[in-house]
């Protein structure tokens, strides 16, 4: 069967609009996607880029240079998408500058024509551009945790590639290639297969968005809302791990735990704003002083936090303690224009044969004593290794 490029024109634009319209909607849905609707514009703009062309085959300045442009266009926003959805710093200023120039040069070929073979490699060596830089944002710039979906789209665009790699040798040696099976199948397939691109692509879009949602979903499970720190839970699988790795290696690992003193009456007399204000600030100066890495800050619940330490000598620990109630005391909280004195009391436990439940058991004991001594100082469990 065959088509011409008006019919694959057709085919293409209600392809483009079935997938723009579903980005569109999603993007109505989830609104805290902004990468969706930059795709979900790149999409449309494809969409025109095929009515532009499709509707009209004799390389006038609606399809040479507006739909050119609109192709480059797309390519912007969807690089823009995949550099937003990672978190990766990129300046629109950059790909915008390459839209310009591949318009300024269609925009030449219109006013100038050139040949249809430097028109092709032009066309193609801009296409190949997009797709490498876009495979480098996803394979190179893409996190750890999202690297199944990101490989998956990146083989979309290393395809592609491949495809326009291909063309441009067909056009370079004519000789050789002209009326070959792979000739008959690089036209025969030119407008199909970006048709069949854009559906890829959307696909490997919406897992990525899919993929995005499930983390977020667990890291919200696991985090603090208010202070951003690692919920009870989280701390007790990841402390239980930490604390285990140490004692497989003969190293000590320490729990402190945090209480801040008279949090009731900062709520009674300020209001719960003002006491959420006073655990971020509260989280704000403990993290100021100093974490080792791999360390585990976490809200434990109320006004308590955790701070696990591993690998790291009681008496470090102790000095480490002391400088953190210090700061804690030294840094008034400001709530609406007014300060807010706060101090802390910190129970200590460490060992190097101890599990998780045991340390935390003895940094509670110890954080009583504390607070039954005066508050404001550290104190630590006698059951354990004692810094100094």
């Amino acid at each position: 069967m065959h088509f011409d490029l008006y019919t694959l024109g057709v085919i293409g634009a209600a392809i483009g609009i079935a997938i723009s319209m579903s980005f569109t909607l999603l993007g109505l849905v989830l609104r805290g996607l902004p990468a969706l609707r930059i795709w979900a514009s790149a999409f449309w703009v494809v969409t025109a880029a095929a009515f532009a062309q499709g509707l009209d085959e004799n390389g006038s300045l609606l399809s040479t240079v507006a739909g050119g442009g609109l192709i480059a266009l797309a390519n912007a926003l969807m690089l823009m998408g995949i550099a937003i959805h990672l978190h990766y710093p990129l300046r629109w200023r950059w790909p915008l500058a390459v839209v310009g120039l591949f318009a300024a040069n269609q925009l030449h070929a219109y006013l100038v024509p050139p040949s249809q073979t430097v028109s092709a490699l032009m066309f193609g060596a801009y296409s190949v551009v997009w797709d490498v830089w876009m495979v480098w944002v996803l394979l190179w710039r893409a996190p750890r945790d999202m690297r199944n979906t990101c490989s998956f789209t990146a083989l979309i665009f290393i395809v592609d590639a491949v495809f326009y790699l291909l063309r441009s040798v067909v056009v370079l040696f004519p000789q050789t290639f002209a009326h070959t099976p792979l000739d008959e199948l690089l036209t025969t397939w030119n407008y199909l297969f970006g048709i069949l691109s854009s559906f890829l692509l959307s696909t490997g879009f919406t897992l990525m968005l899919a993929e995005r949602l499930t983390l977020d979903l667990r890291r919200l499970a696991r985090t603090d809302g208010l202070t951003g720190l690692l919920n009870r839970s989280a701390l007790i699988e990841a402390g239980t791990r930490l604390v285990d790795a140490c004692r497989a290696r003969g190293q000590a690992c320490s729990v402190l735990m945090f209480d801040l003193d008279h949090f009731k009456s900062i709520n009674d007399s300020w209001g719960h704003a003002a006491g959420d204000a006073v655990l971020g600030h509260f989280v704000g100066v403990i993290r100021g002083v100093g974490l080792v890495r791999d360390a585990l800050f976490a809200r434990y619940g109320g006004e308590e936090f955790v701070l696990v330490l591993p690998a790291v000598e009681p008496v470090q620990v102790g000095a480490l303690a002391e400088r953190m109630r210090a700061a804690v005391a030294a840094k008034p909280a400001v709530f609406d224009g007014r300060t807010i004195n706060i101090t802390t009391s910190i129970g200590g436990a460490a060992a190097t044969d101890a599990n998780f439940e045991r340390l935390v058991s003895a940094a509670d004991v110890a954080l009583y004593r504390a607070k039954h001594l005066g508050r404001d100082q550290v104190a630590w469990s006698p059951g354990v290794e004692r810094p100094g």
